[in-house]
C-alpha cells in the first residue's frame, strides 16, 4: 500500500512536472504569440477565412480565442482588399505563392471590415496539408500597421512635396554621397546642363557625372578625362564657389558644400542676368563717361561738402579755365574767386558784390543765371541740388540763341512791314476767337465788310451774313453754316461778295489754338479762268473733229487729255484713255490684246515704248492686227511731258507698197531682158556660126567633095538648124503664153507609151553623159486627155534637164502612178547637183538660169522650166521641184483626175 502510494504521489509528482512544463509551455507560447502578431487566422482550401482570433493587446491567454461574427469570416481576402496604384505586381506575386502553396511573408496591403474604417494589415501565413498530404488552408499571423504606413505614406508624401519642390527652385541641386555616388539631382540641374533629368542617375560616380557634363560642354571645350581628374581632385571637405560659362553663353555660379556624413552637394545658380547686367552696367558707365566727355553742357558737380567731385573737358572749354586750374577737391567758394582774379566778371557792374552774391547763393534750390564774357561769350548757367547733398552746376553756350533771338526780333518787324505792304488780306484770330491782327489789305478787298480788333468770330460771321456776304439765303442758316467749320484743319474756297469782287479764303491753325485767314482778291485770275475755260472749249471741238489721234502726257507719263480717234485707232475704250492713267496701262492693254505682237516680241515693244527718250521727237510705224498702218509721232512738250500723234496711213502705204511693187516688177523685167538678150545672143549665136562655118567648109570642098564629109557636114547644119528651130518655137511658145494664147489639142495620150519614147530619145544623150536612164510605169497606167505634144515636150524638158545636170556615173529615173485624189503624178528624180530651198522657185521664171553667165558648165535658154510649168498650168496640174544641194533633184507633174481617161469611158 505504501508503495502504491508512493507511486502515486511519485506519479503525481511527475504529473505536476508535467503540467508545470505544459503551463510553462503554453505561457511561452501565448508570450511568442502576442510578440509576434496581434491575431491569428485560418483559411480552407478555397482561401476563405474560417477563424480569426480577437485582437487585445496584452491579453495573450486569449489569442486563439476566436472573433465571432467577424465579418470577414467565409470571405477570401481579396474580397477585403483595398488596391493601391502601384501594388499590381505584389498581388501577383501573392496569386503565385498560393496557387504553389508557398509560404508568404509581411504581404502588406490596405484591407475594410465591414462598416468600420479601413486599415492597414500586414500578413505572413504558411500551408497546412493533412496527414495524406491534401492541402487544407493556410494559417498564419496578422498586425494592425495603420500607424506604421499612414507615418511611411506621409513620409513619402513629404519626400515627394520636398522634390518637388527643389525640382521647381530656380537652382540646381545635385547631392553626393561620402563615397562620391549621385544621391539625387533636381530638374533644374540637369536642365541647365542641358540634359534630361533622367540622365542622373542615383549612385552614379562622380567621374562618371563629370564626364557626361564634359562631353555636354558643360565646362568648356576640354578634354572630358582631365576634367575627371581636375574635378576629383578638388577637396570637397570644404565650401568653395566659382563662376563658369557654359557652351550656350550661360553664366553660372556653382557653389560645394560639404554635409556632415561627409558626402557634399553641388547648387548650380544661372546668374546669366546678372552677369548681363553687370555687362550692361559697365557698358552704361563707360556710355556715360563717353557721353560727358562728349556733352555740349559743361558739367560740374559738387559734393555734399561743397568741393569739386566731377567736371567734364566743355566746362572748362566754356569757361576758358587753363589745364590744371579746376581739379577734384577745389570748394565753390574758390572756384568762384579764381574766376574772379581771371577778370571773368569784369562787364558787371559791380563785380565784388556780384561775386558775393554767388557766393552766398542757396545752393539747397534750382537758380538759372545768365552770364555775359567779356569775349562777348553768352551762358546760361543752371544750378541744381543733388539728393545727396551737393549741387550740380551745368554751363550752356547760348550765344546763337541770343543772336537767334535778336534776328527773330528784326525779323518780327520785318514780318510786320511786309504784312502791312502785303496785297493779301490777312487776318489772325486767338484762341479765344477775337481778332488779334488785321492788315490794311485785308480791308481794302473786304471793303464795306469792317473789323475791328477784339472783334469775337461769331459777330463777325453774324454781320456778314445778315449783310449777304456769303450769299442769299436765311442769314441763320447761313450763320450757323460759317460758324460750324472746322478751324483746326486748313481749309480753302472761293465765294463771290455783293460788290462782285471773286475772293480766294485759305484758312490755317495756329499752334497756340487760334487760326490765321488769308484773304485774296482773284477776280482777274476767275476772269482769266472763265476765257481759258471757253478756249478748251473750242480746242477739245477741234480735237475731238480732226482725223488725227492726239494723246498728251505729263511728265510721270499719265494722261493730261487724249480725242475719240485717239481711243478708235489704238482700238482702246473711251474709259482707258481717261486723264490720270498711265502709259503703263495703255500699253499693258495693247500687250494683252495681241496688238503689239505674239508673246516676247509684244513684250520687247512693250518695254521700248515705256522707256523710250521722250525729250526727243520720234516717229514710227505699227501695223495692227487688223491689217490698218498707224504712224505713231511723239513729239515734247515745254512741261517736261510728251504728246502722242496717231495717223492712219493705211492707204498711203498701200499706195507705196504698189510703187515699189511695180518698181520691182519693171527692174526684174528689165533684168529679164537683159538677160534674155544675153542668153538668146549666145543661144542663137552658137548654132548660126554651126550653119555658117559648115556651109563654108561645103563651098571650100566643091571641087572635090567627100560623101563622107558632106554628109557628116550635112547632119552638124540640120543639127544646128533644129536647136536654133526649138530655141526660136520656146521664145514663140512664151510669147503666147504671155499673151493668153496657148492653145492644147485634146488627145488620148497614153502615158507609158509617151514616157518610153521620151527615155528612147534622150538615151544617146544620156550615154553621152554616163548617166543610167530608168523607167518605172506601169502598162496599165490609165490615159490621160491633154495635147500629146506638150506633154512629151515637158516630159523632154524634165528629162533633158536631169541628164544635164547628173553627173556621170548618176542615173535617172522616169516614174508614174496615181495619187491619192485620183490624178496621175509622174516623178523624174536624179541624182544631181541638187538645189538650194531659196532657188526652187526662182528657177520656173523666164530666162532665169542660176548660172547666168556666159562661161557657164550648163548651157541652155533658161526656158525649159518654165514652158514645163506653163504647159503644166494649161492642163490644169502642176509642177513642182523637191531638192536639196548635193542630193538630187525629183521634178513632180500632177494631172488633175478629170484628165485621167477611166477604163469605162476609154470602152466608149
Amino acid at each position: 500500500m505504501s508503495e502504491e502510494i508512493a507511486r502515486l504521489r511519485a506519479e503525481l509528482a511527475a504529473l505536476n512536472l508535467a503540467y508545470e512544463a505544459l503551463a510553462e509551455r503554453e505561457r511561452r507560447l501565448l508570450d511568442f504569440t502576442e510578440a509576434s502578431g496581434d491575431w491569428f487566422w485560418e483559411q480552407d482550401e478555397n482561401f476563405r477565412f474560417t477563424f480569426i482570433s480577437v485582437h487585445e493587446p496584452g491579453r495573450g491567454a486569449r489569442a486563439l480565442t476566436p472573433r465571432l461574427g467577424d465579418p470577414m469570416l467565409g470571405r477570401t481576402r481579396f474580397e477585403q482588399v483595398l488596391r493601391e496604384p502601384g501594388d499590381e505586381a505584389m498581388w501577383r506575386r501573392h496569386a503565385e505563392d498560393l496557387a504553389a502553396r508557398r509560404p508568404f511573408r509581411d504581404l502588406t496591403y490596405r484591407s475594410r471590415r465591414g462598416s468600420e474604417a479601413p486599415y492597414w494589415v500586414r500578413v505572413s501565413g504558411v500551408p497546412v496539408f493533412g496527414r495524406d498530404g491534401q492541402f487544407r488552408g493556410y494559417r498564419g499571423i496578422g498586425r494592425d500597421v495603420t500607424v506604421e504606413m499612414e507615418a511611411a505614406r506621409a513620409h513619402e508624401r513629404q519626400q515627394a512635396l520636398l522634390r518637388a519642390t527643389l525640382d521647381r527652385l530656380p537652382v540646381g541641386i545635385c547631392l553626393y554621397d561620402s563615397d562620391r555616388r549621385l544621391i539625387w539631382a533636381n530638374r533644374t540641374y540637369a536642365e541647365d546642363a542641358g540634359l534630361a533629368p533622367e540622365a542622373f542617375r542615383p549612385g552614379m560616380h562622380l567621374a562618371d557625372v563629370v564626364r557626361l557634363l564634359a562631353r555636354q560642354g558643360w565646362y568648356g571645350a576640354v578634354d572630358p578625362e582631365a576634367q575627371v581628374a581636375a574635378q576629383l581632385a578638388i577637396d570637397r571637405s570644404r565650401p568653395s564657389r566659382r563662376m563658369r560659362t557654359g557652351a550656350d553663353r550661360r553664366s553660372f555660379e556653382i557653389r560645394f558644400e560639404p554635409l556632415p556624413d561627409g558626402g557634399h552637394v553641388v547648387c548650380t545658380v544661372d546668374v546669366t542676368p546678372l552677369v548681363e547686367a553687370e555687362r550692361q552696367a559697365r557698358r552704361h558707365a563707360l556710355h556715360l563717361d563717353m557721353v560727358l566727355l562728349r556733352l555740349r553742357t559743361g558739367v560740374c558737380v559738387y559734393g555734399p561738402d561743397g568741393r569739386v567731385a566731377l567736371f567734364n573737358r566743355r566746362y572748362e572749354e566754356l569757361l576758358g579755365l587753363p589745364d590744371g586750374m579746376l581739379r577734384q577737391g577745389v570748394s565753390f567758394e574758390q572756384h568762384l574767386r579764381d574766376l574772379a582774379a581771371r577778370g571773368e566778371f569784369a562787364a558787371v557792374a559791380e563785380p565784388d558784390a556780384h561775386l558775393a552774391r554767388l557766393i552766398a547763393l542757396d545752393r539747397t534750390r534750382s537758380h538759372l543765371l545768365r552770364h555775359a564774357r567779356p569775349n562777348g561769350q553768352v551762358l546760361d548757367l543752371t544750378c541744381d541740388p543733388l539728393p545727396d547733398g551737393g549741387f550740380m552746376v551745368a554751363v550752356h553756350d547760348i550765344t546763337a540763341l541770343v543772336h537767334a533771338e535778336n534776328d527773330a526780333s528784326a525779323r518780327a518787324r520785318l514780318l510786320d512791314a511786309i504784312l502791312r505792304a502785303l496785297p493779301h488780306g490777312v487776318s489772325v484770330y486767338g484762341p479765344d476767337r477775337r481778332l488779334a491782327m488785321v492788315n490794311p489789305a485785308y480791308s481794302q478787298i473786304m471793303a464795306g465788310a469792317p473789323v475791328a480788333i477784339g472783334d469775337h468770330l461769331e459777330d463777325v460771321v453774324r454781320r456778314r451774313a445778315e449783310a449777304g456776304e456769303f450769299g442769299p439765303g436765311d442769314a441763320t442758316e447761313t450763320f450757323l453754316r460759317e460758324v460750324s467749320r472746322d478751324i483746326t484743319r486748313p481749309q480753302r474756297r472761293r465765294r463771290m461778295r455783293p460788290n462782285g469782287t471773286a475772293i480766294d479764303i485759305r484758312t490755317a491753325p495756329l499752334p497756340d489754338g487760334g487760326h490765321i485767314s488769308v484773304v485774296t482778291d482773284i477776280t482777274p485770275v476767275v476772269e482769266a479762268e472763265a476765257e481759258a475755260m471757253r478756249r478748251a472749249s473750242v480746242l477739245d471741238t477741234m480735237l475731238e473733229h480732226i482725223r488725227h489721234g492726239i494723246c498728251l502726257f505729263d511728265r510721270d507719263r499719265r494722261v493730261v487729255a487724249a480725242n475719240r480717234v485717239a481711243a478708235q485707232l489704238l482700238g482702246h475704250p473711251p474709259e482707258l484713255l481717261q486723264p490720270g492713267r498711265t502709259q503703263a496701262e495703255l500699253v499693258a492693254a495693247l500687250v494683252e490684246r495681241g496688238e503689239l505682237g505674239p508673246p516676247g516680241t509684244a513684250e520687247a515693244a512693250a518695254r521700248d515704248y515705256l522707256t523710250r527718250d521722250r525729250s526727243v521727237s520720234t516717229i514710227h510705224w505699227r501695223t495692227r492686227p487688223d491689217g490698218r498702218v498707224l504712224e505713231v509721232r511723239s513729239d515734247p512738250t515745254p512741261d517736261g511731258g510728251f504728246v502722242v500723234t496717231y495717223t492712219d496711213v493705211t492707204e498711203q502705204k498701200e499706195a507705196e507698197a504698189a510703187l515699189r511693187r511695180a518698181a520691182a516688177e519693171a527692174e526684174a523685167a528689165s533684168r529679164a531682158k537683159s538677160q534674155f538678150l544675153a542668153t538668146m545672143s549666145h543661144e542663137l549665136r552658137t548654132p548660126l556660126n554651126a550653119v555658117i562655118g559648115f556651109s563654108e567648109a561645103l563651098m571650100h570642098e566643091s571641087d572635090r567633095p567627100d560623101a563622107r564629109r558632106v554628109e557628116e557636114y550635112a547632119n552638124a547644119i540640120n543639127e544646128a538648124g533644129r536647136h536654133l528651130l526649138s530655141l526660136i518655137n520656146d521664145i514663140l511658145d512664151v510669147a503666147r503664153i504671155e499673151a493668153g494664147r496657148m492653145d492644147l489639142a485634146e488627145d488620148r495620150v497614153d502615158l507609158a507609151s509617151l514616157s518610153a519614147t521620151v527615155l528612147r530619145l534622150l538615151e544617146p544623150a544620156a550615154r553621152t553623159a554616163s548617166v543610167a536612164l530608168a523607167l518605172a510605169v506601169p502598162k496599165d497606167l490609165p490615159a490621160v486627155r491633154g495635147d500629146e505634144r506638150r506633154l512629151r515636150q515637158v516630159l523632154l524638158n524634165l528629162v533633158s534637164n536631169a541628164v544635164k545636170f547628173t553627173p556621170p556615173g548618176g542615173s535617172v529615173r522616169l516614174e508614174a502612178g496615181l495619187d491619192a485624189e485620183g490624178g496621175i503624178a509622174l516623178r523624174v528624180a536624179d541624182t544631181g547637183i541638187g538645189i538650194a530651198r531659196e532657188d526652187l522657185e526662182r528657177v520656173f521664171q523666164p530666162f532665169v538660169q542660176l548660172d547666168s553667165s556666159l562661161a557657164r558648165r550648163y548651157q541652155g535658154s533658161g526656158l525649159g522650166l518654165f514652158l514645163s510649168r506653163a504647159l503644166a498650168l494649161a492642163h490644169g496640174g502642176t509642177l513642182t521641184l523637191e531638192s536639196e544641194p548635193g542630193r538630187g533633184t525629183t521634178a513632180v507633174l500632177r494631172l488633175p483626175a478629170a484628165r485621167v481617161v477611166r477604163r469605162a469611158d476609154a470602152a466608149q
